[in-house]
């Protein structure tokens, strides 16, 4: 593997981190604009990632608003 696609997938695990503790964050004490925001900015990086096939196969073959109950 290069550098550049382990670089991407150490960038997409921090992301799902992120993305589960927000997730879990809003289940556990409710919704609110900052957490919701922070939902929205978060996904929007796999989303972008997932435009590059190569990326797709590195962990973000899914569908990111569905796995993390983005409305």
């Amino acid at each position: 593997m290069n550098d550049e696609l382990r670089a991407v997938k150490f960038l997409i695990d921090i992301i799902h981190t992120d993305l589960t503790e927000l997730a879990e964050a809003v289940r556990l004490y409710g919704e609110n604009d900052f957490r919701r925001g922070q939902l929205y900015a978060f996904a929007e990086c796999p989303e972008v990632l997932q435009l590059f096939p190569a990326f797709r196969s590195a962990g973000l073959d899914y569908d990111i608003e569905k796995r993390f109950n983005i409305k």
